[in-house]
C-alpha cells in the first residue's frame, strides 16, 4: 500500500458536492508533471539497459513470488481497515472486514487522484461511514487515531533507515535534512493531533484557518470523540498495525526483486524504500508519479540491483499499489457519488419541538391533510433504505459466496495456472468454484425471499392520514410529513410533533428511563427542551399506554433520537447458542485447515514435488474440509422449517431461533387465553356485604368504557354487561389516570355523573385499591375502613378466588373541580365493592399440558393474578401448585434463592413485568433454555430477554416486535406442534454439520498423509473439488429429510464436545479404510497415478455418499427411513461416481477407466466400511448414553 501524506485529515461534511481545496487546472497540472516526471524516469533508464531486457525480466518472473507480492499486498488493505475496525469496536461499534477493506481501497484512491494532503481520502471514508449509520465522532476519532499512529510509525521507520543509509555512505546533507526534518514534523503532529482534540479553545487559535485545508483539520479535531482520540492505548495499537503496513509494503518489493531473479539484502531495501516514500510524501505530484520511481531505482541501484531489475520492480510494485487498486478504487469512489446524490435533501427539522405548528408543517412540506400518496411514494423512492430492510439479490449472493478466502485463494491460484498456460486446469477449477457458488446462492436467495414472505404477514402496521383518509401502511412505509394516528398499544413509528391529544400517556422508558408513563399534549417546548421535557413530541421506538393522538412525522429511521443512539451503541442482539456453536464449529474447522495446508505445503515443496499443483492441491484440501455449502444449507432448512412451521400457525421472526425452540426445556406463560379460554365474562358487580349492586355495576361501566388505554378482556366484560342499565346521559369522561404496573388500579374522573359533579372511579387489584380508601360504603351508610372491616372484604375476596374468580376492587371519590387529575387525587376514596370475573379452563389445554410434559417441556405459569385464582387454575389443567412464588416474596428474596426455587417452583403469582424478567434469568442461570409466552405491553422485557419470545398475531405491537415467534392462534397446542417442528428444523441442520465433520474430516487427513507418501499426489486438486462438490449435492436434501420420533421427543443443544469427538472418532474410521485402499490401489494400479487416483475417487466419492445415511439417524440405518429428495439424489451421484471414470469427460479430471478388479475392489471396500461405521456409530451413542447417566463430560 503506498504511503500517504502525513498532512492527512478530513472534513465534516457528509457529501461530495462540495468543491475540493485546489482547482481543476492545478488537478491536471499535477498529473501532467507526474507524468512528464515518470516519462523522465522511464527514459534515463533505458540508457544504461534496453526495452529487450525488461521484456525478457518481466516474462521469466516467478509466478509464485508473483503470488505472493499479490498477497502482501492485500494484507497491507486488510491491516489498514483493521485500524478502522480497532477504533470502531473500542467506541462500541462493529465494522466488518470486507466494509472496512473496501473502504480503505476507496480512500487510497481519492488520495492519490485528488492531490490534497489526503483530505480528500478521509472526507470520502467520513462521508462513507456516515452514510453507514456510524457515529461521526467515532469515525472522526479513528481517522485522527490513524493519521497519528501513521506518523508515529513513519518516524520509527525513517528511523531505522537513517543508521542503514549512513553506513552504506548515501547521507549526503541533503538525505540527512530532508529525513531529519520529515521525522520531527511526524512526531509532532503524532503528539499534537490528539492533544487538539476536544480542545475547541486551543484549536480556534491554529492559524491558517482561512485555507480549507487547515479548515478541515480544525473540525476533524473539534468533532472527534476525545476520550478515544487520546487512548494512549489504541494509539499504539495503531501505530503497529501502521507499521505492519510499511513493512509489508517494503516485503512486496523485496519480493518482486526476488521474482525477477535477485535476491537484495533485505535491510538495504528497507532504507531505500524508505527514502523513496519519503521523497514521495512531501512531493505536490499525484501518488509521488516519478518522483517515487526515480528514488526507488537509486536507491536498489545502491545495494546492487542492476537498473533494470530496479526499474522492472519498481514498475511492478507500482501496478500493484497504484494502478491495480486505481480501477476498484474509481469504481467504489463513482459508487459512493451516486449514492449521495440519490439521497434526498433532508428536511429542515433540526428543532421540530419549539417552532411554531405553521413553521413545522412548511418544514415537512405538509398540511393537516398528510401527504398525498404519490408525494409519500417519492419521498419513499428517495429515501435511503434502511439497513435491515435492503434486499440482497442473487448476483450479490454469488459475489458474498466468492469472496470467502479460501475460494479466493483458489482463484489467484487458477489464474496463476493460466499464467503458465495450464488453461483446461483453471477452467476446471473455476467452473467448480462458480457453480458451487451459484447453486448456494441460488439456494440461500430462495429460503430468504420465503422467510420474507412469511414475516410479511406479521409486519408491524401503521395509521397514517393520507388525501386527508386514514390510510392503514406497513411502519416501515411512514416517512416525515405524514399524519400519524396512534392509539393504545401502538407501537410508535417515527418521531414526531404532537397535533391533537386525548388523554395520551406514552412509555418512554426505553429513552429516558422513565418508569411511569408520560403525558403527551399539544403545544411549544423552550429549543433547550431535554429529551424527556418534550412534552409534545413522541419517540420512535416507544409504546402508547393510553389515549389517542395525532402526530406530524417530523424524523424517522437512523434520523430519530432512538436511530441515533443505535448508531453510537450498535446495538445488537445477543448471540443464540446456535449462532455461537457454529462460530465455535467454524473456529474449529479453520485451524485443522490451517495446519493441514501449512505441513501438505510444505513437505511437497521439499520433496520437489511441482509447485503449482502442490499449492493447488494444499488449497483444495482445505475447501475439501470446509462445509462451503454450510450456509446454503442452514438457509435451506432454517427456511423449510419456517414454511412448515407456518403451515402449522406459527410465524418464525428470526430464523436462528428456531434452534433454541426445539432446545427449549421451560415454558413460562400467563394463564388468561393459554390455559383458559380468554373469554372473560362478569359474573357479578357486587357491595361490600357480596350482594349484587346495580350501581357497583354503573360505575365499574364508567371506568371500563371511557378510559382510554389498552383494551382487555375484563374492560369488554363490564361494558358488555352495562348494556342492561339505563343510561346515563350528561355524564361524560373528565379526565384518567391511567393503569400501571406499579399502582395496578386505573382511574376515570367522569363529570356529571349521578352522585357528583366530579367523581373518581378507580378500579383495580383489590389491596392497591384499599391502600388508597379510608371508608367504606355499607348500603347507604358511609363507615371508616376499620381494620374490622378491612379483613371482611379480604376473607370474601380470598373465598371468591379460591373458586376461581378473578376479583376487582371498586372505589369512589367526589373531587372538587380541578384543571388537571393525577396520582395525587388517589387518597381518601371510598370502598364501593367487588367485579368477579370467570375464565374457564381451555378445553383440551390438560392433555396438550401432558403432550409438551412428554417433550421434556416444563410449564411454568407467571402472572399478575391473585395466588388464589393461579392455584385454582393450575390445579384444573393438571399442574403442580404444592409451591408457589408470588410477587412480594420475589422482593425480599435474593437472587441465588431464586435460582434454587425458580426451578422447583410451578406457579409465580401477583409479579409486575421487571420481575418477570428476572424469573427467567434465574432460571437460564441453572442451566435451561426458556421460552416466554406473552402479548401484553408489559410482557416486551420478557420476551426480550428470555431464549424464545412467543407472542401472538393480535398482541400489542411492541410485544411482537420483542418475539422470536408469533402464533396466529392463542394456542399451547399450536406451539406445541411448533416445538416438534423447531426439533425437526435443529435435527436436518446438525445432520448436515455432523455428515462433513465425519467424512470431509476423514478423507482430506488421509490424502493429506497419502500426499506424504506417495511419489506423487494422490488426487488433483480439480478431482478433489469435483468430489467434494458432488458429494454436497445429496446434503441439499437434508433440508427436508425425516426425522426419528425419538429424536423429536427431547430437548437438544448445540454441544460443539459431541462435535468434536464425532469428527474424530468417524475421521479415523474413515482414514482406515482409505489406507486400506490405499494399499489395494498400489498394489492394483500398475499403470500409474492415474488410475490409482480414479479408483480413490471413486471409492471417496461412495463412502462420503454412504455415510450421510448412516449418520442421519440414532437407529440403525435399515430402520429409518430417508426422505425420497435424499435418496434419490444419493443414488444418482453414486451412479455418476462409477461411471464418471468411463465417460468422454474423464480425461478433463485427470480419470481414466478402472479395470474390473479395480472396480470391484473399491466397491468391496465401501460395502465394509458402511457395516464398520454402522457398528461404531452404535458404540459412539451407547458410550454417549453411558457417560450422560454417569454425569461425566
Amino acid at each position: 500500500m503506498p504511503v500517504r501524506s502525513p498532512t492527512s485529515g478530513v472534513i465534516d461534511s457528509p457529501v461530495f458536492e462540495e468543491e475540493p481545496p485546489y482547482s481543476r487546472s492545478a488537478l491536471w497540472l499535477t498529473w501532467l508533471l507526474g507524468a512528464a516526471m515518470f516519462a523522465a524516469v522511464v527514459g534515463v533508464a533505458l540508457r544504461f539497459t534496453d526495452v529487450e531486457s525488461f521484456t525478457r525480466l518481466l516474462a521469466r518472473a516467478e509466478p509464485l513470488w508473483l503470488v505472493a507480492a499479490l498477497a502482501l499486498q492485500g494484507l497491507t488493505y486488510i491491516a489498514q481497515g483493521q485500524v478502522f475496525r480497532v477504533v470502531l469496536k473500542a467506541g462500541a461499534q462493529s465494522l466488518s472486514l470486507w466494509d472496512a477493506g473496501r473502504l480503505s481501497v476507496m480512500k487510497l484512491f481519492v488520495d492519490q487522484a485528488l492531490p490534497s494532503s489526503g483530505i480528500s481520502g478521509a472526507f470520502a471514508v467520513v462521508a462513507s461511514f456516515v452514510r453507514l449509520g456510524f457515529a461521526k465522532p467515532v469515525v472522526l476519532a479513528s481517522l485522527v487515531l490513524d493519521l497519528s499512529g501513521y506518523f508515529l510509525a513513519y518516524a520509527v521507520s525513517v528511523g531505522v533507515a537513517l543508521p542503514v543509509v549512513i553506513l552504506q555512505g548515501h547521507a549526503t546533507p541533503t538525505v540527512m535534512t530532508a529525513c531529519l526534518l520529515f521525522v520531527s514534523v511526524s512526531l509532532l503532529l503524532a503528539v499534537v493531533m490528539p492533544r487538539l482534540t476536544g480542545n475547541p479553545r486551543l484549536v480556534a487559535h491554529l492559524p491558517g484557518q482561512r485555507f480549507s485545508i487547515v479548515a478541515r483539520v480544525v473540525s476533524l479535531l473539534t468533532g472527534a470523540d476525545k476520550d478515544l482520540a487520546r487512548s494512549p492505548a489504541l494509539l499504539w495499537r495503531i501505530t503497529l498495525l501502521e507499521l505492519m503496513i510499511i513493512v509489508l509494503d517494503s516485503a512486496t518489493l523485496w519480493v518482486l526483486v526476488r521474482a525477477l531473479g535477485v535476491s537484495a539484502p533485505p535491510l538495504g531495501l528497507f532504507a531505500g524504500f524508505m527514502l523513496a516514500s519519503v521523497l514521495r510524501s512531501i512531493g505536490i505530484v499525484p501518488g509521488g508519479l516519478g518522483a517515487f520511481e526515480a528514488a526507488a531505482v537509486v536507491t536498489l541501484h545502491w545495494i546492487g540491483v542492476n537498473v533494470a531489475v530496479a526499474l522492472s520492480a519498481t514498475l511492478l510494485f507500482r501496478g500493484l499499489t497504484f494502478w491495480l487498486p486505481m480501477l476498484p478504487g474509481l469504481w467504489l469512489a463513482h459508487r459512493e457519488w451516486r449514492s449521495t446524490a440519490r439521497q434526498p435533501e433532508r428536511l429542515a427539522t433540526t428543532d421540530y419541538w419549539s417552532p411554531a405548528l405553521n413553521q413545522v408543517f412548511c418544514n415537512v412540506h405538509s398540511s393537516l391533510q398528510g401527504l398525498s400518496q404519490a408525494e409519500a411514494r417519492a419521498r419513499m423512492r428517495s429515501a435511503p433504505a434502511r439497513p435491515k430492510d435492503r434486499p440482497r439479490g442473487l448476483a450479490r449472493l454469488v459475489l458474498e459466496q466468492m469472496r470467502t478466502p479460501l475460494v479466493l485463494i483458489l482463484i489467484v491460484g487458477a489464474l496463476v495456472a493460466v499464467s503458465v498456460g495450464d488453461w483446461l486446469d483453471a477452467a476446471i477449477v473455476g467452473c467448480i468454484v462458480l457453480i458451487s457458488a451459484v447453486l448456494s446462492a441460488w439456494y440461500e436467495n430462495r429460503a430468504s425471499t420465503a422467510v420474507e414472505q412469511l414475516r410479511s404477514k406479521i409486519a408491524l402496521r401503521a395509521t397514517v392520514r393520507r388525501d386527508g383518509k386514514p390510510l392503514d401502511i406497513a411502519a416501515s412505509e411512514v416517512v416525515p410529513g405524514d399524519i400519524l394516528l396512534l392509539s393504545a398499544g401502538s407501537l410508535i413509528a417515527a418521531d414526531g410533533r404532537i397535533l391533537q391529544a386525548l388523554d395520551c400517556f406514552i412509555g418512554e422508558g426505553l429513552l429516558t428511563g422513565e418508569t411511569f408513563p408520560v403525558e403527551k399534549l399539544p403545544g411549544d417546548c423552550p429549543p433547550e427542551a431535554t429529551l424527556g421535557q418534550r412534552h409534545n413530541c413522541v419517540f420512535m421506538g416507544t409504546s402508547v399506554r393510553s389515549g389517542t393522538a395525532e402526530v406530524l412525522v417530523t424524523r424517522y429511521a437512523s434520523d430519530s433520537e432512538i436511530g441515533r443512539i443505535a448508531k453510537t451503541l450498535t446495538l445488537r442482539p445477543p448471540e443464540t447458542e446456535f449462532e455461537r456453536g457454529l462460530r465455535r464449529f467454524g473456529g474449529l474447522l479453520l485451524r485443522v485447515m490451517l495446519v493441514i495446508t501449512i505441513v501438505v505445503f510444505g513437505i511437497n515443496i521439499l520433496l520437489h514435488r511441482p509447485a503449482l499443483d502442490t499449492l493447488l492441491f494444499a488449497i483444495a484440501l482445505s475447501i475439501g474440509l470446509s462445509p462451503e455449502l454450510l450456509p446454503a444449507i442452514l438457509s435451506i432448512t432454517l427456511a423449510k422449517g419456517a414454511q412448515r412451521m407456518a403451515g402449522k400457525g406459527v410465524i418464525v421472526r428470526h430464523l436462528n431461533a428456531i434452534e433454541n425452540l426445539g432446545a427449549m426445556d421451560i415454558l413460562c406463560t400467563d394463564k388468561t387465553g393459554t390455559l383458559t379460554r380468554g373469554v372473560v365474562v362478569l359474573d357479578g358487580a357486587m357491595d361490600v356485604e357480596g350482594n349484587g349492586d346495580a350501581t357497583v355495576l354503573q360505575l365499574a361501566v364508567f371506568n371500563a368504557s371511557l378510559q382510554t388505554g389498552m383494551r382487555n378482556a375484563m374492560d369488554d366484560a363490564i361494558t358488555l354487561a352495562g348494556k342492561t342499565l339505563a343510561p346515563c346521559p350528561g355524564a361524560n369522561k373528565r379526565d384518567e389516570v391511567p393503569y400501571d404496573f406499579v399502582r395496578k388500579r386505573l382511574s376515570v374522573v367522569v363529570a356529571n355523573a349521578p352522585e357528583a359533579v366530579r367523581l373518581m372511579v378507580t378500579k383495580g387489584a383489590l389491596d392497591n385499591v384499599l391502600e388508597v380508601c379510608t371508608h367504606v360504603r355499607r348500603g347507604e351508610q358511609l363507615l371508616a375502613l376499620t381494620a374490622t372491616e378491612r379483613a371482611a372484604i379480604t376473607q370474601r375476596f380470598a373465598d371468591w378466588s379460591e373458586q376461581g374468580f378473578r376479583v376487582l376492587g371498586l372505589a369512589t371519590r367526589v373531587l372538587p373541580d380541578l384543571p388537571h387529575y393525577g396520582r395525587d387525587e388517589e387518597k381518601d376514596m371510598t370502598f364501593r365493592g367487588f367485579l368477579l370475573f370467570f375464565d374457564p379452563p381451555e378445553p383440551g389445554v390438560k392433555d396438550t399440558l401432558a403432550s409438551l410434559d412428554r417433550l421434556g417441556v416444563q410449564v411454568k405459569i407467571i402472572s399478575g393474578d391473585s395466588h388464589l385464582v393461579a392455584r385454582h387454575v393450575g390445579q384444573a389443567v393438571g399442574l403442580p401448585v404444592e409451591r408457589i412464588i408470588t410477587g412480594a416474596e420475589l422482593s425480599a428474596m435474593k437472587d441465588e434463592a431464586l435460582m434454587h426455587l425458580a426451578p422447583l417452583t410451578t406457579l409465580f403469582t401477583e409479579v409486575d413485568p421487571n420481575q418477570k424478567e428476572r424469573i427467567i434469568r434465574a432460571l437460564q442461570k441453572t442451566g435451561h433454555v426458556v421460552g416466554y409466552m406473552g402479548d401484553g405491553i408489559n410482557d416486551a422485557p420478557a420476551l426480550q430477554v428470555a431464549d424464545i419470545g412467543i407472542s401472538v398475531d393480535n398482541a400489542a405491537d411492541v410485544a411482537k416486535q420483542a418475539a422470536d415467534f408469533v402464533l396466529l392462534e392463542h394456542n399451547l397446542d399450536v406451539l406445541r406442534e411448533g416445538i416438534e417442528e423447531g426439533r425437526h428444523t435443529f435435527a436436518n441442520t446438525l445432520k448436515y454439520i455432523s455428515i462433513v465433520s465425519s467424512a470431509n474430516f476423514g478423507n482430506m487427513i488421509s490424502m493429506a498423509l497419502a500426499s506424504l507418501v506417495l511419489p506423487f499426489l494422490p488426487m488433483l486438486a480439480k478431482q478433489i473439488l469435483l468430489n467434494n462438490f458432488l458429494s454436497d449435492i445429496p446434503s441439499m436434501g437434508i433440508a427436508s429429510d425425516n426425522v426419528d420420533r425419538e429424536w423429536e421427543n427431547t430437548p437438544h443443544r448445540w454441544n460443539i464436545s459431541d462435535i468434536r469427538s464425532f469428527m474424530v472418532v468417524f475421521g479415523l474410521v474413515s482414514s482406515l479404510f482409505d489406507v486400506l485402499t490405499f494399499a489395494s490401489l498400489y498394489l492394483l494400479a500398475e499403470k500409474g497415478p492415474e488410475v490409482f487416483r480414479s479408483g480413490w475417487f471413486v471409492e471417496s466419492l461412495l463412502t462420503q455418499l454412504l455415510t450421510i445415511f448412516i449418520v442421519r439417524t440414532y437407529r440403525p440405518f435399515y430402520q429409518s427411513r430417508p426422505a425420497t429428495l435424499l435418496l434419490s439424489s444419493a443414488a444418482a451421484i453414486g451412479a455418476l461416481a462409477v461411471g464418471l471414470p468411463y465417460s468422454p469427460i474423464a480425461p478433463w479430471f485427470g480419470l481414466v477407466p478402472l479395470p474390473l478388479p479395480i472396480l470391484l475392489t473399491v466397491l468391496a471396500i465401501s460395502g465394509v466400511y458402511m457395516a464398520a461405521a454402522e457398528g461404531v456409530k452404535r458404540l459412539f451413542y451407547r458410550h454417549q448414553r453411558l457417560s450422560r447417566a454417569r454425569g461425566m463430560p
